[in-house]
């Protein structure tokens, strides 16, 4: 199949957009790509699959969702992380199986109509791994695991899981995500390191995400007292570290497979401690803003050289899973420290796709990876900037393909 439309933008670093582009799709895979004029009369006789007025790119990349949990973000809505999180676990009270099942559901249709093809799912209630599987989309799906007293073993997957929970396929691939420094105990936290390291397993951990967990880790007042005496646990089990980076340093889970979400709180010593270890980064500016942690320096991650991928989070703790909105939210935080609407694009194809582990088959329209690609609506108003006046004007999409397959069409 050769798809061509009157923008094609590769994404590949450096690579200007292609006016009236054309991509050559064969299987699962693209063959070819570059100016449709050459294309086709290269590969005479192929079906031709035209999109007038529109752009085709690489799908986009959401490195962190929680896709379980629905629309509660205006119920739970706090100033501050601790409050947010006390608020969720009370309305998580009256959930049932049945909320996360149809949450994930309609997540999923979100994805696919905002041209979201991969992504980092954080599973936590069991729903998501099937249903995913179902859906045809790529995905880490990474098994929350909050175990914070240091008496017990905790439940470190593949074993501590669910029959039928562990969901490993062509499009899906297992991963752990001990939730965060304060919420699990240092003996779990080594025992999923290892584990991790000897399954060849990507992890995923919320760090340095608020003011309150570093004050926590360096034994200050914190507002997570209260999380820890509503959850029955002794103050004494939270760590002890000049940050929370830092202690992941001790405990030695910093690396490539380790996707360090937030973030917000990392200073310049902790970027280099991440930098070192080859850590990718998800930022989720949306979220950030609505529990009260503040903005994470984006520029000064991208400009000491570290991975950074885009994530939405839940609709617990932000308004909508598209990444065109966060990529538009993203541009108004940064935009006054040099962050362009090119970079963020980037961030979420390239960047993502970097960053959960499948930069080498995803994130860019080139021969030889994977057909991941997506097909939107040109922008109304040409400002030269291709980029700028479709993070303007996108809000959902006309084609999204995973893997060769077309999952949605407008």
């Amino acid at each position: 199949m050769i798809l061509t439309a009157p923008i094609l933008l590769t994404m590949r670093r450096g690579a200007p957009p292609v006016t009236d582009g054309a991509i050559v799709v064969l299987h699962d895979r693209i063959i070819n790509a570059g100016p449709a004029e050459k294309i086709l009369r290269q590969y005479r006789g192929h079906r031709v699959r035209s999109f007038e007025n529109a752009v085709l790119m690489p799908g986009l990349v959401n490195v962190h969702t929680h896709l379980e949990l629905p629309a509660l973000l205006k119920e739970i809505r706090s100033s501050t992380l601790p409050g947010w999180v006390l608020n969720l676990i009370e309305a998580k009270k009256r959930l049932q199986p049945v909320d996360y099942r149809t949450a994930t559901a309609e997540n999923i249709k979100t994805l696919l109509r905002t041209g979201t093809t991969a992504l980092g799912e954080i599973c936590t209630h069991g729903a998501s791994p099937a249903l995913l599987k179902q859906s045809g989309l790529r995905a880490v799906i990474y098994h929350e695991i909050i175990s914070m007293d240091p008496r017990l073993p905790g439940p470190v997957p593949p074993a501590g899981l669910a029959r039928g929970r562990w969901v490993k396929t062509a499009l899906l691939r297992p991963g752990i995500s001990p939730h965060a420094p304060h919420t699990v105990s240092g003996p779990v936290l080594r025992q999923i390191t290892a584990a991790a390291r000897k399954k060849g397993l990507p992890l995923a951990m919320h760090v340095a995400e608020s003011l309150d967990e570093v004050r926590l880790l360096q034994g200050k007042a914190s507002g997570f007292s209260r999380l820890y005496e509503a959850a029955g646990w002794d103050p004494n089990w939270a760590p002890s570290a000049p940050s929370p980076i830092a202690y992941l340093a001790l405990v030695g889970i910093l690396g490539p497979r380790l996707l360090a979400v937030h973030a917000v709180h990392a200073d310049a010593r902790d970027r280099m401690l991440l930098k070192k270890a080859l850590v990718p980064v998800a930022h989720c500016p949306r979220s950030n803003n609505e529990t009260g942690v503040g903005t994470m320096p984006l520029k000064l991650f991208l400009d000491a050289g570290i991975t950074v991928g885009l994530g939405t989070d839940s609709l617990a703790s932000s308004p909508s899973l598209s990444l065109w909105d966060e990529m538009r939210s993203a541009l108004a935080l940064h935009r006054n420290t040099g962050v362009t609407s090119h970079h963020l694009l980037l961030l979420a194809s390239t960047g993502g796709a970097k960053a959960l582990g499948m930069g080498s088959d995803i994130g860019s329209i080139e021969a030889g990876k994977k057909a991941d690609i997506i097909a939107i609506r040109l922008p109304v108003k040409n400002t030269n900037d291709i980029y700028s006046d479709l993070l303007r004007e996108t809000e959902s999409g006309i084609m999204t393909m995973v893997n060769g397959k077309i999952l949605y069409q407008a």
